[in-house]
């Protein structure tokens, strides 16, 4: 960061003081006036030490940007520049090549319509871009999901094949038991909901494309005022492409079985089968 004048000129005059001082000389600035020869050397060469640093700091931002704007097969790069996506279904958005750079001629921030996206690597060397939009996440529209994969091929690494997905919510069933303080009765049942929905959004939105844990889902539930224990009998998770019953199970019979589930959407939400919301399926127990 480039120092002020008066930064500058305080540090050539200390060295110059110093330097002297070694040859047996003893320079007193406190004395000088203001036509001192010494003095207007020192101010001289300051102004432009000065002038040379706010030159070198304009050069290395003209130069990170240009970098931070360049193609690179980074995964945070991917991300940014997706959530840089503008979509518009009644004007088209085309990226151009700006100052040798591919962008958008004109920025719209309304136009921006992925909020969540995650960039994984997978085994055949292909980039999987997982993307949402909206709050809370839903899933973007067919034509959405075309003009995002050729925004992502435009603006991507030559050779380097993007593959854009965007999936309705993954559901997870719970089945559990909840023991309770009596005195919550009229409020129990909607508090731990709200609260595990609350859980799950936070998960979303903080770990998107993330995993979902059995111990994290049990201290949800233990940590909502007024319940005393839980038992998770029964917990299921599957993507939307899959029916009631044929996901992955974390728990069977009180045994967790499997500790944390993989997000296949990137976000999860509960269970939405009629008969099977948490509203259906948690066993709420006054003691």
């Amino acid at each position: 960061m480039a120092r002020t004048v008066a930064e500058c000129n305080q540090y050539i005059v200390n060295n110059l003081v110093t330097h002297f001082a070694t040859v047996g000389i003893t320079i007193n600035p406190t004395l000088w006036s203001k036509r001192n020869f010494l003095r207007l050397v020192c101010y001289s060469f300051a102004i432009a030490q000065a002038l040379y640093e706010q030159l070198a700091d304009q050069s290395i931002a003209e130069m990170e940007d240009i970098q931070n704007k360049s193609a690179a097969a980074t995964k945070p790069w991917i991300q940014d520049k997706m959530f840089k996506f503008q979509y518009s279904a009644t004007n088209p958005q085309y990226v151009q090549i700006v100052n040798g750079i591919p962008e958008y001629p004109t920025v719209d921030e309304n136009l921006k319509i992925i909020t969540a996206c995650a960039v994984t690597t997978t085994v055949t060397q292909n980039v999987k871009v997982k993307v949402a939009k909206e709050d809370p996440f839903v899933a973007l529209s067919a034509p959405e999901i075309t003009a995002a994969q050729d925004y992502i091929d435009t603006i991507g690494t030559a050779g380097i094949t993007y593959i854009v997905t965007s999936l309705d919510a993954d559901k997870i069933w719970i089945e559990a038991d909840i023991w309770f303080k009596g005195s919550y009765n009229a409020i129990i049942q909607t508090t731990v909901i709200d609260a595990l929905n609350a859980f799950l959004l936070n998960l979303s939105k903080t770990d998107f494309s993330g995993f979902i844990y059995v111990a994290d889902i049990i201290n949800c539930i233990k940590a909502v005022e007024g319940v005393n224990d839980v038992t998770l009998n029964d917990v299921q998770c599957r993507s939307d492409a899959q029916a009631f019953g044929g996901g992955i199970d974390l728990v069977i019979g009180a045994d967790v079985v499997l500790r944390k589930y993989p997000s296949v959407a990137g976000y999860i939400i509960q269970e939405d089968t009629v008969g099977q919301t948490f509203a259906d399926t948690l066993n709420f127990i006054a003691e």
